[in-house]
């Protein structure tokens, strides 16, 4: 059993070099699969942002000199009044018209002309802007203490746009910024975001405003009192700022990206407009542009979507941790096969030498276990011979006892002399007297395992108690009852982890007993004999109403009755 056990265990130690090496080999394939991946796939995104970077780079590139041509435009509105000192409706509308809004100047929602009206002269005003055609409207708001600026002129001259005539957007904060910063620099000046008068309806956006101011005489005055004072209006022009986004850059969706506008900082508040819905699926990269564009500042956040980071080149990653893993698979494989036909080659020696091993320890094992034999034998005939009273009671009783004995010697042949189960020994040494479990003998006790020795034993003890019932005690008549317990309690030695074993057999119903006057051959296997081999305490009680014979000794630790059977098993 221990060569077996020894066996296996410099089996598993000189087998781990071999077959450590494909573990190894597959690490290896692996770590380097992951980390060549991972540069690869580092490569891909630097790739990818850089792209990504670059149509960002146009895109606000386009929206920028968008913005700077409808600038231009305006100027040259600004340059029509600074080249006639009277421009009329008509000739604001020929201007207009040759420029092609429509065509050339997505976003825009009109040109037009905000008018400086001095205190008083607001009447005077309506007057002559009805003597000339244009449709009745009011100066609307007008707030006391503040400068009226009214919208005279504004083309195309559509249902939406009439809303806007005669409006005073100087009334309004975020517009009077833009007016006052163009009129002080003399240039173009950007709005924030506004509510252009002109939306209504379902599709509202959101809308700023471009202005270019005139001064009297033509020229941008030298001085800032001067052209404050100088001032006569403004050549302006209002955009809805989703259509102009969207008609810039019409091409952001198909390149793989979205985009949000925002006046000034980013900002829910600020949101000019966003290309796609904020839960619109994306990818990893993002870029963050801003525009100065008239005197103002606006910030655009690009965000690349899924789409476009999928075709990002990422084939090429995929494709090579593809191939590593098959390397590494058959890197592996061929490895695993070379360590397999080594062990294969190393077991065949180890097997070669612990069978070998094996053979002398079964002859040592069935040596020693034939001589116990023998001396057991010689024992039961030596003490049969000397306590028979002729030669047919002695053949009996030495009969009987090489069948208890064999009995024992069969449950651990069985069981490869790993040892035999304690009810299982009493059920055998028992049946051969007509003691039917249930009927007139009872055994009851938790499963208990005995050691080869133990059990060889106790089964000669149980033999000469049965006997001894047979002919002088329980089972000697119809009435008498046999019952053997046990129970398993804590050892309480030295050992950690010991139990102790204590059963009681105890014979009831049969004749008085009376105590012997001297210690035959079953007394002497029971009391002293049972004592000595189990290293325990033994107590037969010739008690008047049955024997009582007590058996204690100590157990192994709980589960090393497992580890013998293995190692018996093994063996």
């Amino acid at each position: 059993m221990a060569t077996r056990f020894l066996e296996r265990v410099i089996a598993r130690v000189r087998a781990w070099p071999a077959q450590a090496l494909p573990v190894l080999v597959a690490l290896a394939g692996l770590a380097a699969t992951i980390f060549v991946a991972a540069a690869l796939d580092q490569g891909r995104q630097a790739r990818a942002q850089l792209r990504f970077n670059a149509l960002v780079d146009q895109a606000n590139a386009a929206v920028e000199r968008r913005l700077e041509t409808y600038v231009e435009m305006l100027r040259a509105g600004s340059g029509l009044f600074a080249a006639s000192h009277n421009v009329d409706l008509g000739e604001f509308k020929a201007f207009v018209d040759h420029l092609e809004l429509t065509r050339r100047y997505p976003g825009i929602r009109g040109v037009g002309y905000s008018v400086r009206v001095p205190p008083g002269q607001g009447p005077a005003l309506l007057a002559q802007m009805r003597a000339a055609g244009a449709p009745p409207f009011a100066l609307t708001p007008q707030k006391p203490g503040q400068e009226l600026h009214a919208i005279v002129y504004l083309e195309p001259l559509d249902a939406l746009n009439r809303r806007a005539l005669g409006f005073n957007m100087h009334a309004f904060p975020v517009r009077r910024e833009a007016m006052d910063r163009a009129r002080d620099s003399g240039q173009a000046a950007l709005s924030g975001k506004v509510e252009l008068v002109q939306e209504q309806g379902r599709d509202l956006q959101a809308g700023f405003l471009i202005y270019e101011p005139v001064y009297r005489g033509g020229l941008v005055p030298q001085t800032l009192a001067e052209r404050r004072e100088r001032l006569l209006g403004f050549v302006y022009a209002p955009f809805r700022a989703g259509d102009l986004l969207g008609a810039v850059l019409p091409s952001a969706k198909s390149a793989g990206f979205d985009y949000a506008v925002y006046d000034g900082e980013a900002g829910a508040g600020v949101l000019l407009h966003r290309s796609a819905a904020p839960d619109a699926p994306r990818g990893g990269a993002v870029a963050t542009r801003t525009l100065d564009i008239a005197g103002r500042t606006w910030t655009i956040v690009y965000r690349a979507r899924s789409d476009f980071e999928r075709n990002a080149d990422s084939g090429l990653t995929l494709l090579f941790v593809a191939g590593g893993l098959l390397a590494t698979v058959l890197l592996t494989l061929a490895a695993w096969r070379q360590a397999h036909a080594r062990l294969t080659a190393e077991r065949e020696v180890v097997a070669r030498i612990a069978a070998e091993a094996r053979q002398k320890l079964l002859l040592d094992e069935l040596n020693h276990r034939v001589k116990n034999t023998l001396a057991t034998v010689q024992s039961i005939a030596a003490q049969s011979l000397r306590h028979g009273q002729d030669v047919g009671s002695v053949r009996q009783s030495f009969e009987a006892r090489l069948i208890a004995l064999s009995h024992a010697h069969n449950l651990l042949t069985r069981d490869n002399w790993s040892g035999a189960d304690l009810a299982e020994l009493l059920r055998g040494e028992l049946a051969p007297y007509g003691g039917a479990e249930g009927e007139r003998v009872v055994i009851a006790g938790e499963r208990v395992w005995l050691g080869p020795n133990t059990a060889v034993a106790l089964g000669m003890a149980f033999h000469e108690l049965a006997t001894n019932a047979v002919k002088y005690g329980a089972l000697s008549n119809e009435a008498g009852r046999v019952r053997v317990t046990w129970s398993v309690g804590p050892g309480g030695g030295p050992t950690p982890g010991s139990r102790r074993l204590r059963i009681v057999w105890r014979e009831e119903g049969g004749p008085p007993v009376v105590a012997p006057g001297r210690r035959g051959f079953g007394s002497r296997v029971i009391v002293g004999g049972l004592a000595h081999q189990l290293d325990g305490v033994v107590d037969l009680d010739f008690a008047p109403a049955g024997v009582v014979c007590t058996i204690a000794f100590t157990l192994p630790p709980a589960g090393a009755e497992d580890e013998i059977m293995d190692l018996g098993s093994a063996a």
